[in-house]
């Protein structure tokens, strides 16, 4: 599960929940453990053609570069156990807040496609019963907070 406002993704695996923040400092440490740019590693997960080792690898230097302690053969059986399909789409959205930054997945659709009529993709556009926040901290660092009515 992702929460793109704050650049979070959760991994959910073997009854553990990894809370994954892409951060320079973060990719710069995945992509020397594994030893390959995360734009690459990024299009060959979204597309399923990564190899299991590749997904391992990947998996654990994201839990490790949290601060997380696991060792790679359980991470390993982990996967196995709960299925290939668990770890990909967190993954897959690691890479992709990554790449285009905190957005809403309209935006980054709009982005891909070149369609600028992408549901939801232009700022104007109105969601009834969502109200939005944004606030900029001392950092820079700006986060957005979606309330929607029930």
């Amino acid at each position: 599960m992702a929460d793109t406002a704050s650049r979070e993704v959760t991994l959910a695996i073997g009854g553990e929940s990894y809370v994954l923040v892409p951060s320079f400092g973060a990719v710069c440490g995945i992509e020397e453990r594994i030893g390959t740019n995360l734009f690459q590693l990024g299009q060959r997960l979204e597309s399923a053609q990564i190899s299991a080792v590749e997904l391992i690898d990947f998996a654990h230097a994201c839990i490790a570069e949290a601060g997380y302690e696991v060792t790679r053969e359980r991470l390993a059986e982990l996967i196995v156990e709960a299925g290939t399909a668990t770890v990909l789409a967190p993954l897959t959205e690691y890479c992709r807040i990554y790449i285009f930054g905190a957005q809403r997945e309209s935006d980054v659709v709009a982005a891909e496609t070149g369609d600028p009529n992408a549901p939801d993709s232009h700022p104007d556009s109105v969601q009834p019963n969502v109200r939005s926040e944004v606030r900029v901290n001392a950092r820079g660092t700006r986060r957005e907070r979606r309330d929607f009515a029930k």
